[in-house]
């Protein structure tokens, strides 16, 4: 779908605000990755809903990795994760109804290594089948050399703000 200013469109003139003239969002990547990333968790959370479970995103981040690493540590899942702020809530969320549990680290007593419960490996591997089938609609359209360029543009902007 073309919009007028995004992505080689003309950008509107708009008169200037004062003395600054105040950029259109039209040709504003920022603005329209944010829309996706909107949608796509409404999306995800939608899906969960429909399958049965209440999970976010970033609640399944944190199972998904969990089954792949298990026993890491809070710090670890947030540096891996890049979410120091909400890794917290997160799983104690995810402890709250049974899917993970904490305990303490064998070789660092102030850190708590996480693993997945029994009921987080099969919520996992409930959702799963469900969310690669909703991934070949999100990304119909777009082929697997599309789909490593985006992931190398997102990445390197990613990079670009550390």
């Amino acid at each position: 779908m073309f919009r007028p200013g995004f992505l080689g469109g003309k950008p509107q003139k708009r008169p200037p605000f004062g003395t600054v003239d105040i950029v259109s969002l039209d040709g504003a990547f920022a603005y329209y990755i944010n829309r996706t990333y909107r949608s796509l968790r409404m999306d995800f959370l939608d899906l969960t809903r429909n399958a049965g479970y209440e999970l976010t995103p970033e609640q399944y981040f944190i199972l998904n990795k969990l089954f792949h690493r298990p026993g890491q540590s809070q710090s670890e899942l947030a540096a891996e994760l890049n979410d120091r702020a909400n890794i917290a809530r997160g799983l104690a969320i995810l402890q709250r109804k049974k899917l993970i549990r904490r305990s303490k680290n064998s070789e660092d007593k102030r850190k708590f290594s996480v693993q997945l419960t029994k009921d987080g490996e099969a919520v996992l591997k409930k959702l799963n089948p469900v969310i690669e089938a909703r991934r070949k609609v999100v990304y119909s359209g777009l082929t697997g050399k599309d789909l490593q360029t985006l992931r190398h543009i997102l990445t390197k902007i990613e990079s670009n703000l550390d």
